[in-house]
């Protein structure tokens, strides 16, 4: 995996060497195509500064030439006759064009320059590949610098990434440094503003995790002591199982042991339940719904228990569909209609509809027990909390876990007086496709 820093370096060498190769390229070019014009304007000034001089040329001197001097003067009389030669032996140019023109003389390229005057007629000749040789040089020498300055440019973009990118390296350092024990939000200062989102959004998933462990660290603190009662009251029934005098306290002891026995498993199945109810936790396979058929079912599994208390449960469905876990639900609707069963009276009436309402679905569980006093309803979905009239064998987490899968589906919870007395409990779902499961 390719680290940040060595993408930056090689993007921004590459920059930096493009950007220098191409300025060389036209710096290059601009001095050659201007050190061109200078020597154009070097041969018109000399052919100026000769005008004087025509009537003289048969006697004119210049100064010595060596064999690769870089012009060549000729001069003729107004009658074409050449007057004045300044390099004897080398191939002559017979004619002339007035101003500047490129001429080939015995397979050599020249730049040439004609004037005309009164007394005649001045050409000023160069070879093309003086003027190159002295335009490359002069290129080259402007050139030069700009490539030397690249080892420069780039030790300065490798210390300034380095610069750059250090207070990341710190944080990846610090976060580095972190366990489950130690999950105090990062410092954010002297850290740049580009990096402050990134920080700031890992400090929000830190205290995430900090109130997931403090809440997990809780939960099996209660838990623990939750089961300590019940596997109690086992161990206590087996020795009076062991010490009892007949048959019949056998038999006795034996009924309270089963039923001591039952207690705890169903501690244990809600602590599970609850457990992988957590809304913290990743939703698995979602799906659309009737919401009637999970009332059936949950319905279904609390159906032995109505019966053993001659509770009416009666199901009242409206078609009606939301977005979510199957047995999540299931388990939601029967903690519901246990709680209601177990809270009415021997002979009394439970009653589960589902509604199809312009929001979503809504789930509606209506008991004829003693109610929730409304001061007690915000502690009611607290864990392992149970009122002082609860009846025998419950373990305080039932509405706990309707709440914690009614908060992993969206969905929101609301705790009502029943018209004929009880409780009525509506649970009321968002309309499929206005929730991502999950989130």
């Amino acid at each position: 995996m390719t680290s940040v820093r060595t993408r930056l370096l090689m993007a921004l060498l590459a920059v930096v060497i493009a950007t220098s190769l191409l300025a060389g390229l036209l710096t290059y070019r601009r001095v050659f195509a201007e050190t061109s014009t200078l020597f154009d304007y070097q041969l018109r000034q000399m052919a100026l500064s000769l005008r004087s001089q025509i009537p003289m040329a048969p006697r004119l001197e210049l100064p010595p030439d060596q064999a690769d001097a870089d012009f060549v003067i000729q001069i003729w009389d107004p009658y074409g006759t050449r007057v004045y030669f300044s390099r004897p032996g080398l191939p002559l140019i017979n004619a002339t064009t007035l101003g500047y023109a490129d001429v080939r003389v015995s397979g050599e390229a020249w730049r040439t320059y004609g004037l005309q005057t009164l007394e005649g007629v001045i050409q000023i000749a160069q070879p093309l590949r003086v003027r190159e040789a002295f335009a490359r040089g002069a290129a080259l020498r402007a050139v030069i610098p700009l490539l030397l300055l690249l080892p420069i440019l780039g030790a300065a973009i490798v210390g300034v990434v380095g610069s750059g990118l250090a207070p990341l390296r710190r944080l990846a350092n610090e976060v580095q440094r972190r366990d489950v024990h130690s999950l105090t939000p990062v410092a954010t200062e002297r850290l740049p503003q580009e990096v402050a989102p990134l920080v700031d959004a890992l400090n929000r998933l830190l205290q995430r995790l900090h109130a997931a462990f403090q809440a997990q660290r809780a939960f099996v603190a209660d838990a623990a002591h939750e089961l300590r009662s019940p596997l109690t009251a086992v161990r206590l029934e087996l020795q009076l199982l062991d010490r009892a005098p007949d048959e019949e306290a056998r038999r006795e002891a034996r009924a309270n042991l089963g039923a001591a026995v039952e207690r705890a498993i169903h501690l244990v199945e809600q602590l599970l339940t609850l457990a992988r109810s957590d809304p913290r936790e990743e939703a698995g396979a979602w799906s659309r719904i009737p919401l009637e058929q999970a009332a059936a079912n949950g319905i279904a599994d609390a159906n032995s228990l109505a019966q053993a208390r001659r509770i009416d449960l009666s199901l009242e469905a409206e078609p009606a569909f939301v977005q979510g876990d199957p047995e999540a639900l299931r388990i939601l609707v029967r903690n519901l209609v246990d709680n209601a069963v177990r809270y009415s009276p021997e002979g009394g009436q439970v009653r589960v509809s589902t509604h199809d309402r312009a929001s979503g679905a809504a789930l509606e569980v209506v008991d004829t027990g003693p109610g929730i006093p409304l001061p007690e309803r915000e502690r009611a979905f607290d864990r392992f909390y149970r009122r002082s009239n609860a009846p025998a064998g419950g373990s305080g987490l039932g509405l706990a876990i309707v709440k914690a899968i009614a908060d992993r589906h969206g969905a929101q919870i609301r705790l009502d007086d029943a018209p004929g007395g009880g409780l009525k409990v509506i649970v009321a779902f968002p309309r499929p496709g206005l929730r991502d499961p999950g989130a």
